[in-house]
């Protein structure tokens, strides 16, 4: 940070050559494939909701993710 103190963080990088990537799904198939879906850092639902709360905070909108976490029921 601007201060000189150390922040720990975890930064994801997508492998889009990777046989699970899912990149190219409309909100409705990437509603169902989160719906469920559980990884090491915890379930993907959540992980959705909490960017898009995020982005909201900083005055971003993504359409698309807005798209996805109303199919998911949040």
């Amino acid at each position: 940070t601007n201060g000189g103190e150390t922040v720990s963080a975890v930064a994801y990088v997508v492998d889009r050559a990777h046989e699970q990537y899912a990149g190219a799904l409309d909100a409705a198939d990437a509603a169902t494939v989160v719906s469920g879906a559980v990884g090491q850092s915890g379930k993907n639902e959540d992980y959705v909701l909490s960017t898009l709360e995020h982005l909201e905070a900083l005055g971003i909108r993504d359409h698309w993710l807005e798209e996805v976490a109303k199919r998911i029921g949040s």
